[in-house]
């Protein structure tokens, strides 16, 4: 139950945009998006998901699909493929190779989602990688630098292969603030997951700004900026247009 906050993001439809970045500010999670994009791609037929789990396992995710209606099971290993360093770590402990160099793990992640992209998702008629958390990569190791890097390498994969969408999130602390901004740079959409003005509200959680880059003519672009309340309930998400509930966004 999730299409009408894909809907009001501008993610609805079958063709995505190139690249998509999420910015959580601190203390939000935007993972509920990660899911809701992930259900509404595997319902598409014939197109191809790729979800690289660094924030949460792919149980989490099993877990909160089968919450919004759809079980990613049903699709694993056919139209999903998970990349799952975390289970990975945890299973292997000091051996697994996403522990073996910190200083490789952004080039061991890049290699692995190509690898993936031409295994198994060449036939499809779309492809979407979905990445959830840029920032837990500076937590094993690598560098903004490194980050930033792959970052640009990926958002080049949709001039690479044919119908490729690429989705990435990322906590947006004081220290990340810089990698984020730039990182999203990078995209055609940016969904900024932030707290209320007015604190914790029971009928809302949060808010959504989604940030969009129109083509203006050969040298500019418009910009245009998108507002939406947002509460995640336990098998849907609702949204509510500003002003609606009556308190401060």
């Amino acid at each position: 139950m999730a299409a009408s906050i894909l809907s009001a993001c501008g993610l609805n439809e079958q063709k995505l945009p190139a690249f998509v970045h999420i910015s959580e500010e601190s203390d939000m999670d935007g993972s509920f998006l990660i899911s809701c994009i992930l259900g509404q791609r595997l319902r598409i037929s014939n197109a191809g998901a790729l979800l690289v789990c660094l924030q949460h396992n792919y149980q989490h995710y099993l877990n909160a699909g089968l919450r919004l209606g759809y079980n990613a099971n049903i699709f694993l290993d056919k139209t999903l493929n998970i990349i799952d360093p975390l289970s990975a770590m945890a299973r292997d402990g000091v051996n697994s190779q996403w522990l073996e160099d910190e200083e490789q793990i952004t080039s061991l992640l890049l290699t692995a989602i190509r690898e993936q992209i031409e295994t198994n998702f060449t036939n499809r008629i779309s492809t979407t990688i979905l990445i959830d958390n840029l920032s837990i990569l500076l937590n094993l190791g690598a560098t903004k630098e490194q980050v930033m890097q792959l970052c640009q390498e990926l958002a080049n994969f949709p001039k690479e292969y044919q119908n490729l969408t690429v989705i990435t999130k990322m906590s947006n602390c004081d220290i990340n603030e810089l990698v984020d901004n730039n990182v999203a740079k990078l995209g055609d959409i940016r969904i900024r997951v932030k707290k209320l003005k007015s604190g914790f509200f029971r009928e809302v959680d949060g808010k959504l700004l989604v940030e969009r880059d129109l083509d203006a003519g050969p040298y500019k672009t418009e910009e245009t900026h998108k507002e939406i309340l947002y509460k995640v309930n336990d098998r849907f998400v609702k949204i509510h247009n500003p002003g609606e509930v009556g308190i401060k966004i």
